[in-house]
C-alpha cells in the first residue's frame, strides 16, 4: 500500500497530472464563458501546461491566475485579432458551401492553418512578452520551422475535439473534463525542445 501511493510510482505520476489536468480545464472553461477573456484563458493554460511538462510546479490555481492577469491585455487582443480571421474563414466556408463547393477543402484548410497559428501563438505569449504581429509573425514562422511537432498538435488536438463531437454521448464528457487541458499539455510536451532551443538560441 506505501508504494501504491508514492508519487515516483509511475500509476501515481499519471493520476496527479490527470487530477490537475482536469482542474486546469475547469478553470479554462469557466474563464472562457465571458468569450472576451477566452484569449487570456487559453494563454493561461498553456502557461500552467508547459509548467507541469518542465516540472516546475505542483498545483494549478494559483498560476493559472497568475498568468491570466498577468497576459490579460495582450492576449485579448490577440484572441480578438484570432476571432477575426476566425470569422472570416468561417463566412468563406459558409459561402463555399452555398455556391463554390470546390472550395471548400482550400478553405477548411484555411481554419487548420489557423488552429496551428493559434496553437502556437498563446504558447509563445504565455512565455515571452511581446506584440500581438510580432507573437503571430513569430508563430508562423515557429509552425513552419517545426512542421513535424506542427503536424503533431493539429492532429491531436483537432482529432479529440472531432471525435468528441462525433460520438458526443461520450465525447461531451471528455470535452468537459480535458477537452483544452490535454490539447494544452500534449502541445507543451511537443514544444518542451522548440523553447529550450529558443531559449539557447537567445543567452
Amino acid at each position: 500500500m506505501r508504494k501504491l501511493f508514492d508519487m515516483d510510482n509511475p500509476l501515481m505520476r499519471i493520476l496527479a497530472v490527470a487530477a490537475d489536468l482536469l482542474m486546469l480545464n475547469v478553470l479554462t472553461l469557466v474563464c472562457c464563458l465571458p468569450v472576451l477573456t477566452a484569449g487570456a484563458a487559453l494563454t493561461a493554460a498553456f502557461d500552467v501546461a508547459i509548467h507541469m511538462v518542465r516540472g516546475e510546479q505542483t498545483y494549478v490555481t494559483k498560476p493559472f491566475f497568475r498568468a491570466f492577469a498577468a497576459n490579460w491585455k495582450q492576449a485579448t487582443l490577440l484572441w480578438l485579432a484570432l476571432l477575426g480571421i476566425g470569422a472570416l474563414i468561417f463566412l468563406d466556408y459558409i459561402a463555399a458551401l452555398n455556391y463554390l463547393p470546390a472550395l471548400k477543402l482550400p478553405v477548411a484548410s484555411l481554419a487548420v492553418l489557423l488552429l496551428a497559428l493559434s496553437l502556437y501563438a498563446f504558447a509563445l505569449l504565455s512565455r515571452y512578452e511581446n506584440t500581438v504581429p510580432a507573437t503571430l509573425l513569430n508563430a508562423a514562422k515557429l509552425a513552419a520551422g517545426f512542421f513535424p511537432r506542427t503536424l503533431g498538435m493539429v492532429v491531436f488536438t483537432l482529432g479529440l475535439w472531432l471525435l468528441s463531437i462525433q460520438y458526443l454521448q461520450y465525447g461531451l464528457l471528455i470535452l468537459l473534463l480535458f477537452g483544452f487541458s490535454l490539447p494544452c499539455y500534449v502541445c507543451a510536451l511537443l514544444l518542451k525542445g522548440v523553447f529550450v532551443k529558443l531559449e539557447q538560441d537567445a543567452a
